[in-house]
């Protein structure tokens, strides 16, 4: 494959890699003739923070006109037709091979990454199991209540760091996904 291709290829899979940047493509091809930045704003309902920072992301997909008119270029019309290809004939016969692809990315949590949140885990359990025996300690030799208070309050944070651990461990990739998003905005 040659080079161009190849890079058109990552370029257009990269920009149709966001919902909204999918959204304003869709637009600017059904109007015809191509939206103003207030028509976009209207149609879109987004903010114009994330609306520019969008368009910036689809440079090269659109260019703006002498009349401020955002049109297609060449490769938004592809990026457009490739959404078209796309959406051609799916129905929910296809709704078993999305959950697989789904769960398939979602578990595409690096090693490294996935082997240090297992760590956390077992540590946390650990850390539960000390605190629950110094309370057991605390209790047979009669400690003053400011210590079991103190005990109790490192366990419900440790209960939560668990339940915080084991969910990251489980929805890190749509976790990482969602602080992207929010850097962004």
């Amino acid at each position: 494959m040659s080079d161009v291709k190849a890079e058109a290829e990552d370029t257009l899979v990269k920009a149709l890699d966001h919902r909204e940047r999918r959204s304003i493509l869709r637009t600017i091809d059904l109007s015809g003739n191509g939206l103003r930045y207030s028509d976009l704003l209207g149609e879109l309902g987004m903010s114009t923070g994330k609306l520019n920072y969008q368009l910036r992301q689809l440079e090269g997909l659109l260019e703006k006109t002498v009349d401020g008119k955002y049109v297609l270029t060449p490769l938004g019309k592809k990026a457009v037709a490739l959404l078209g290809y796309i959406d051609e004939g799916l129905d929910n016969t296809y709704e078993v091979y999305l959950n697989r692809a789904r769960s398939a990315q979602r578990s595409k949590l690096s090693p490294l990454a996935r082997s240090m949140l297992k760590g956390l885990v077992v540590f946390d359990v650990f850390i539960l199991l000390l605190w629950g025996y110094l309370g057991y300690i605390g209790l047979t030799e009669g400690a003053p209540t400011a210590v079991f208070i103190i005990i109790l309050a490192l366990l419900a944070l440790g209960v939560a760091a668990l339940f915080w651990l084991l969910r990251a461990l489980k929805e890190a990739p749509d976790i990482i996904e969602r602080w992207e998003q929010k850097i962004r905005s």
